[in-house]
């Protein structure tokens, strides 16, 4: 039997749903960061998968939905950049007063663009999973998916939005949580000095993308500074955030088991150092 616990998570502005599980001996944390708009619902199912591995670790998961989002308080247009990253600093406090055991961030697809400085003081591993650190090339992908779906639905509603708001695929937003977003990259986080494992899909015997082969040599320069660099895990399975029907991506789960045991295996050897 599972334990698990649904709450509202007090916020910076408001309350934050959240799903826990938590098992009867609990070795370690994981908080796992939704990706952005439509990424969260083409996501959810997976986490659901991944939180129930981790229970069977010994790992306390915590899935929550932004401020904004999902069925936390508040509308998508009353947020910003800054309200999120408070929100995730704050239930990276709480975990951190109430457990001495480590607490791994696991960053999917979008969710990357969250990140700062202030969330990586306080855990002890990071996951990465196909993370977008490059703001303005997610906001130029999303913009495209936007204009396909208005393309296929030309009678779709249509949105009215403020002067300070923008509409783009159902979701009105204020132009500057866009913008916010646009201006993230790699380049403003400071030095990782924590364990970390970056899973990528990659086809067998393909070489990466130009472009995200710069992206990930990119953080393994943030990750200078630690004795053991950023591991890099190749994924060859369905990338269930672009199906239509949902997808498990088993060896995508398998793998992710492999490299949260990595960082558990790297942060018990650093703390011991």
């Amino acid at each position: 039997m599972i334990n698990i616990n649904a709450e509202f998570f007090q916020g910076t502005q408001g309350q934050l749903f959240r799903l826990i599980r938590r098992p009867p001996c609990v070795q370690g944390h994981v908080l796992y960061l939704s990706p952005l708009f439509e990424q969260a619902n083409q996501t959810r199912h997976v986490f659901t998968r991944s939180a129930l591995n981790v229970y069977q670790q010994g790992l306390e998961s915590i899935i929550f939905d932004h401020y904004g989002t999902g069925d936390s308080a508040g509308d998508l247009n009353q947020t910003s950049l800054i309200l999120w990253q408070q929100d995730i600093v704050a239930q990276l406090i709480e975990i951190k007063k109430g457990s001495t055991q480590p607490i791994i961030l696991s960053v999917s697809l979008s969710a990357a663009l969250l990140l700062n400085d202030d969330m990586l003081a306080l855990i002890d591993g990071l996951l990465l999973v196909q993370a977008e650190f490059n703001g303005n090339r997610f906001a130029q992908q999303f913009k495209r998916l936007a204009l396909a779906a208005e393309l296929n639905q030309p009678n779709a509603e249509k949105f009215s939005v403020k002067s300070d708001e923008l509409a783009i695929a159902g979701y009105v937003m204020k132009k500057q949580l866009f913008e916010q977003l646009k201006q993230q990259n790699i380049e403003g986080l400071s030095p990782i000095k924590t364990p970390c494992c970056w899973l990528e899909w990659q086809v067998p015997n393909n070489e990466l993308s130009p472009a995200r082969a710069k992206h990930y040599q990119t953080f393994q320069g943030v990750c200078a500074s630690i004795d053991d660099p950023c591991h890099f895990y190749a994924i060859d399975d369905v990338k269930y955030w672009q199906s239509t029907e949902l997808e498990l991506a088993p060896q995508y789960l398998a793998t992710e088991q492999q490299a949260i045991k990595r960082l558990l295996t790297s942060i018990v050897a650093e703390k011991i150092c």
